[in-house]
């Protein structure tokens, strides 16, 4: 059964780490989207229709990598699903967000099944635990 969310719901639920799987937007809540509230549903899975995307050119920054794409010396027109993969693609943040695999097992069937079910959880728990652990080691080798 789907679940029905508001954009202001599903989008705290992306930014809190949340899934989006089995989420439905409500009707009402979809028919104009601001620009930045439909990257993040695009992060979390949901792409709002180029149609029912609000922005203002004003807010947006100017991206030439993204913007003035050049493939074969000629400007490509992007639709805003495109650039916003584009742009995760190219950005840090986007490099960064590459799935990198560690072995979690135990050996023991209970707890590696509970790891499997909490995979996500575990994910945003360890993420910046990691970053802290890398930050740490940079200062001791200075």
């Amino acid at each position: 059964m789907m679940r029905i969310l508001t954009v202001k719901e599903a989008v705290e639920r992306v930014n809190q780490g949340e899934n989006l799987e089995g989420v439905a937007l409500d009707e009402s809540t979809i028919k104009q989207v601001n620009v930045r509230d439909a990257m993040v549903l695009s992060r979390g899975g949901i792409v709002v229709p180029e149609q029912n995307i609000y922005y203002n050119d004003e807010e947006i920054e100017y991206d030439e990598d993204i913007d003035e794409l050049v493939i074969t010396s000629g400007i490509v027109k992007l639709s805003w699903e495109e650039k916003a993969k584009r742009a995760k693609e190219y950005s840090d943040e986007g490099k960064l967000e590459r799935e990198i695999m560690v072995d979690l097992s135990t050996q023991k069937p209970e707890i590696d099944d509970w790891i499997a079910k909490n995979k996500q959880k575990l994910e945003t728990l360890l993420k910046p635990i990691v970053v802290n652990l890398y930050n740490a080691e940079k200062v001791v080798k200075e």
